[in-house]
């Protein structure tokens, strides 16, 4: 093997350093190759997010390689900040999938595995995880948890960045519920994380609008790797778990409480309630409608998020009079009240009003929230560090001219030292 000096050009920016094989004139490697394996790897964990994803589908070698490095970092490895990327995917176009990273402000082709690949060797599925839009999906600090709707028994946790490290949770318990909602929460110092899910069982009665629910937490710790039973406590006139609207924030789990009528009305009203996961069944025997914070207004729907340790409230404020989506609020929780922070400016929120269903996704982490539309591309972003609302470009989905399709998405933060 012998090496030649070839010019320096735009072109040819590495070529000067490549192996040349006499005999057949290959360009067979390039200069990281030369280096050793855990070099190579170091290297890589430097690279950007969405570069990071471009290598992993190099070769097998350096896949491997960036997986075995997230398992077990060098001692004293210390993450550096990254903005959060944003998934989007729909039911009807399962070969397009799309990441937005806030950090370069562009959409990146971006893969989820397959999860047969947890079961056989041979995935039979030639979709991803998200081309199915019968999931709860919660994600926390670089994990996602994502659970069939179908059965509300089936659960995964994974790494998006890291494609084959995927983790099936055990059954979950409780049945099939009227309602169910799960929220993910993770400990990046001690790389534990817990699954919480909340089910709400409607009691058949005889009288008229008189709705009475059981509600169940139960509660999934990756370190005994098995659920429990937290509560259970029957209700009248609200349920909870109601899709996303549950979250973690500092050892206390917060649920919307749904009121599908309230005093012979047909305007759902909700209040959020909290428990708290710091104690054990038997010492807590607050009833949940004893914690409840009340939203100051009707709202179309409700989601929770956890920003830094912060209950993060985002609410659909409907036109006067109606439930038609008028403008997006967002508020803080301080102490038992919420505080407004901010409304979506009405030259944000006009391009999308049409195209927001009542109810929407919302997703964030870090100090950026995503408010995604249903049932189109439509998706706007608030940095709540800089109060700044934004408008996110297209995705670049192929043009759907059926406005039936069903889009969705979740945000996450892109982290190399995490598996499930």
């Amino acid at each position: 093997m012998e090496y030649q000096t070839l010019p320096l050009t735009k072109t040819s920016y590495f070529q000067d350093l490549l192996p040349i094989n006499k005999a057949n004139n290959d360009l067979s490697a390039f200069p990281i190759n030369m280096l050793p394996e855990e070099m190579q790897i170091e290297i890589l964990s430097h690279l950007q997010t969405d570069d990071m994803v471009r290598c992993e589908s190099v070769c097998k070698k350096w896949q491997a390689g960036i997986e075995s490095w997230a398992s077990r970092p060098p001692l004293g490895y210390t993450p550096q900040p990254k903005k959060p990327l944003y998934f989007m995917f729909n039911s009807e176009v399962p070969y397009a999938t799309y990441a937005y990273n806030s950090d370069k402000e562009k959409w990146i082709p971006f893969d989820i595995p397959n999860s047969d690949e947890t079961e056989s060797p041979t995935p039979q599925l030639e979709t991803t995880f998200f081309t199915q839009y019968t999931l709860y999906i919660s994600a926390s600090r670089g994990l996602v948890c994502f659970m069939e709707t179908r059965t509300q028994d089936k659960g995964y946790v994974f790494n998006p960045i890291l494609k084959n490290r995927i983790k099936l949770l055990p059954k979950a318990p409780g049945g099939i519920a009227d309602y169910c909602a799960i929220t993910l929460s993770t400990d990046v110092g001690s790389r534990k994380y817990v699954v919480a899910m909340v089910k709400s069982h409607q009691v058949e009665s005889i009288i008229k609008n008189n709705f009475q629910f059981y509600v169940d937490i139960h509660l999934y710790k990756s370190e005994t790797s098995s659920w429990v039973n937290l509560h259970t406590e029957k209700f009248v006139g609200w349920h909870g778990g109601d899709s996303d609207s549950c979250v973690i924030c500092k050892d206390r789990l917060y649920v919307v409480a749904n009121f599908p009528y309230v005093a012979g009305g047909t305007e759902p009203f909700h209040e959020i309630v909290a428990y708290d996961l710091s104690q054990t069944r038997q010492s807590q025997k607050k009833s949940l409608a004893r914690t409840k914070v009340t939203i100051p207004c009707a709202l179309t729907c409700v989601r929770l998020q956890n920003l830094d340790d912060k209950l993060i409230i985002v609410g659909g404020v409907p036109k006067k009079g109606t439930m038609t989506l008028d403008t997006v609020a967002i508020w803080e929780l301080c102490g038992k009240n919420l505080k407004e922070i901010t409304r979506a400016p009405d030259d944000v929120i006009s391009r999308f009003r049409n195209r927001f269903d009542p109810t929407f996704i919302a997703s964030g982490c870090g100090d950026i929230v995503f408010i995604q539309s249903f049932n189109s591309r439509a998706l706007i972003s608030y940095d709540m560090a800089n109060n700044v609302w934004k408008i996110v470009s297209k995705t670049p989905f192929p043009v759907l001219h059926d406005n039936s399709h069903y889009f969705s998405g979740f945000c996450f933060e892109p982290l190399l030292d995490i598996v499930p």
